[in-house]
């Protein structure tokens, strides 16, 4: 047979063996060929396309994005989506730029810096767009979210809720709350979605995908935690199915550490103790979070076993009256049990504490001091942001919006870009917290009263307190350099006295100093010691 014949489909099927198509039958093989194709090429102009938007600025591949794109992908969609990140901060026009050709546009949402968003939603909606909006905010703030411009407002969780959008089966208005998503019929994480560069640290790990959910929700119904998007259902993953998604990701980006995200792994002992039997033949690094009441010794032998290596505790705080008044359901026992035995079984401990209640008087900081101490040798690394912040959809914002007049305080100028840490989200860090802030503990909310009044004898306590942590935690990241955690101490000693002597004067000089755009050396030493930043291997 020569070079550029036709076969004869039918003979070949018939015979099984090579017959060229007679010269009158090639014109019309040939013209089916060219209609099949054509009908591809219709069919793929006809997909529809969605753009996942995530505004709010990071250094980490968000998650959630892949989340929605996996399913968007089983309902026949193209995906795409925009991030706002530190590498490269985004305008307005740059997320219509790229909505450019989509049929739908999804953002998801949280309250920093809501202002920005709304921005972006009433450009979109005058580019032609549809927008959906969805996450923590517009679930706590749905109608809100209409008011601002946006089409769709989902409440609680995405899944099945953009599988309705998707089918045209919703188009306009708040969507009522879905059921809990059952996990496990959810498809992966999409993880082609991203620009992978955009989150590429130094050592070549893609910030975000060492990140994995085996569970969603929790148990506790703290009063200062927005619980209300999963409620205190808690739903799991399959186990063999996350150990084989992180076999995934480790064979294809090269990861060797992992941070399980769940808001508690350790609820379910059981599927705990089945995840470290599996996980342990990957030969991969691993950390988690973690309450007080619900691990015990034998656990935490296993976890450190499988390689875990570290685990977090929502401690929150050492003063009985403030576990009771947040709702930890938790005692100072435990508390205080938890660390230890985490530290006995040979994991490193980071302990995560809050202040800033609007009961608390000097004694109960006092109490916190005590409880650091009693942890001392047990914790590795303190929060070094800790001050409340009353997110919208929390107990404790409910409470005392209006006696302390923040009343939706995030639709304000003054109130945008803040995090849990008031320079998180800055692009320039040095301009809006000092030194202590940074090396210590942040304590802006508090010394500024951004949200509730304070005593000038409690913002003193609570000075004792940033000390206290700070000292404790130079210890653990300047291990054998005492005369660096001196200088640190020293110099945060002095940053301390300019804020109360010459307010003003260190962010001013500091932020017209400053020009790097990537996250301070302090944090970046933070993750490498707690072991985010551990191990890396290029799987090529």
């Amino acid at each position: 047979m020569k070079t550029g014949e036709i076969l004869h489909p039918l003979r070949v099927a018939l015979t099984g063996k090579k017959h060229s198509a007679p010269p009158w039958e090639v014109a019309a093989i040939l013209g089916k060929d060219k209609t099949i194709q054509r009908l591809k090429d219709a069919k793929e102009k006809l997909r529809k396309k969605l753009l996942l938007i995530y505004p709010t600025m990071v250094t980490e591949a968000p998650i959630t994005l892949g989340m929605l794109s996996a399913v968007a992908k089983q309902e026949g969609w193209e995906t795409d989506c925009i991030v706002n990140t530190f590498k490269k901060p985004l305008v307005v026009q740059d997320f219509v730029q790229k909505a450019e050709g989509a049929d739908l546009v999804g953002i998801s949402m949280i309250t920093f810096d809501v202002l920005f968003v709304y921005e972006i939603v009433r450009a979109l909606k005058e580019a032609g767009h549809k927008v959906v909006v969805g996450g923590a905010h517009p679930t706590d703030c749905p109608e809100e979210c209409i008011e601002a411009g946006a089409d769709i407002v989902v409440v609680g969780e995405g899944e099945d809720s953009l599988r309705e959008i998707l089918r045209g089966e919703f188009t306009k208005g708040i969507m009522p709350r879905k059921p809990r998503v059952n996990l496990n019929k959810q498809p992966l994480p999409d993880l082609s979605i991203y620009d992978q560069d955009l989150f590429k640290g130094e050592d070549g790990l893609i910030k975000g995908f060492h990140r994995v959910y085996t569970s969603r929700g929790c148990p506790g119904c703290c009063t200062f935690c927005d619980w209300q998007v999963f409620r205190q259902t808690m739903k799991e993953y399959n186990v063999y199915k996350i150990v084989q998604e992180i076999k995934r990701r480790r064979d294809e980006y090269g990861i060797n550490s992992f941070s399980i995200a769940d808001d508690c792994f350790t609820v379910n002992r059981d599927r705990v103790l089945q995840f470290c039997k599996l996980i342990k033949k990957l030969n991969v690094d691993w950390r988690a979070n973690a309450r007080a009441n619900l691990v015990d010794l034998e656990m935490l032998k296993r976890m450190k076993d499988a390689n875990c290596h570290s685990v977090a505790f929502g401690l929150e705080n050492g003063d009985p009256e403030t576990l009771m008044k947040i709702g930890k359901m938790v005692t100072i026992e435990q508390n205080i049990q938890a660390p230890k035995w985490a530290h006995e079984a040979g994991l490193e401990v980071y302990g995560c504490l809050m202040t800033g209640f609007p009961w608390e008087t000097p004694k109960h900081v006092e109490n916190n001091i005590k409880y650091i101490h009693e942890l001392w040798d047990a914790v590795s690394l303190f929060q070094v942001s800790g001050s409340l912040m009353p997110f919208p959809g929390t107990a404790i914002y409910r409470m005392y919006n209006k006696e302390y007049g923040f009343t939706k305080y995030w639709l304000k100028p003054e109130f945008q870009k803040l995090g849990i840490q008031v320079y998180q989200n800055a692009l320039n860090p040095l301009k809006v917290s000092t030194f202590y802030q940074r090396y210590l503990f942040d304590d802006t909310y508090i010394q500024k009263e951004y949200f509730f009044k304070y005593t000038p004898e409690y913002k003193q306590a609570v000075r004792k307190l940033v000390k206290e942590i700070g000292r404790h935690n130079l210890e653990f990241m300047f291990k054998g350099q005492p005369n660096k955690q001196k200088w640190i101490m020293r110099l945060a000693k002095l940053s301390m006295w300019g804020y109360d002597h010459l307010p003003g004067l260190e962010t001013t000089v500091g932020g017209a100093l400053y020009h790097h755009k990537n996250r301070s050396k302090i944090e970046l030493l933070r993750d490498k010691r707690r072991g985010i930043s551990k191990r890396y291997t290029n799987p090529n």
